[in-house]
């Protein structure tokens, strides 16, 4: 494909198209987690220049979809197990915070439904993969948002990226099912409630049980991998027993 032959109702910049085209095959899988971005190939399936291209990658690596090998070389995030965990215990200190102030303010009733509303956008038919991550962050920057604490929000924000990739690496057929309007309701009726008790309960069981899906994921993807290092060797082994045996074979039928 060639970038260069946009549509004439696409106004977008080569850069600016090449940035989407990027943050989708991030997003899609179709660059993997951990893969390394090739340049090279990239440019030529574009039609655009390695200076276009590694100015699109600038954005790209700042949201931080991709790391710099300190060589100028890119590769696509990705997160094991420990770090994924500890975004999450991190996480769940900081919203467990932001909630409770909304839920302790006079002003909880408009807070909960101003996330309501947030959390609704969900629901909507048809959302892309894409789209239902921005949907789902966005509520939870919201409710960081609205406590008016910078140095909150700013803590959260830091995580961001780390939370996209780790829903990216899930994939859209485990990681759609989890970024419901229903699973971040009760959390927006705890608010409302003004029961800190039960924010700090609700917000714990949820981001819990996310987090241990999102370990679980890696944890099953490095066993299957292991499996497949040990079945590989396993024919291996075979096919060099089969050759001795062989080898064998016609060394004593020569010598008879």
């Amino acid at each position: 494909m060639s970038l260069s032959d946009a549509g004439p109702f696409d106004r977008r910049s080569l850069r600016e198209r090449c940035i989407a085209y990027l943050r989708d095959q991030i997003v899609s899988g179709a660059l993997k987690p951990g893969e390394r971005v090739k340049e090279v190939q990239l440019s030529e399936e574009l039609g655009v220049s390695r200076g276009t291209l590694r100015e699109a990658l600038r954005p790209i690596e700042a949201e931080g979809l991709l790391v710099n090998n300190g060589k100028g070389r890119m590769r696509v995030r990705s997160l094991n197990a420990r770090e994924i965990a500890e975004v999450f215990e991190v996480r769940t200190v900081l919203e467990i915070l932001a909630a409770s102030k909304l839920a302790e303010s006079p002003r909880r009733a408009e807070f909960a439904a101003l996330l309501e509303e947030k959390v609704r956008l969900l629901d909507r038919p048809g959302l892309s993969f894409g789209e239902r991550i921005e949907f789902d962050l966005g509520f939870h920057a919201l409710l960081c948002e609205l406590t008016e604490s910078r140095t909150l929000s700013t803590s959260w924000n830091q995580l961001i990226s780390q939370i996209r990739m780790m829903i990216i690496a899930a994939g859209p057929d485990r990681a759609s099912g989890r970024m419901r309007c229903e699973d971040h309701l009760p959390i927006v009726e705890a608010i409302r409630s003004g029961d800190v008790t039960a924010v700090r309960e609700t917000l714990t069981h949820h981001m819990g049980d996310f987090a241990d899906r999102y370990v679980g994921d890696v944890l099953a993807e490095g066993a299957g991998q292991a499996d497949a290092r040990r079945s590989d060797a396993g024919r291996s082994d075979a096919g060099r027993s089969d050759a001795g045996r062989s080898d064998v074979g016609r060394a004593s039928a020569h010598a008879s």
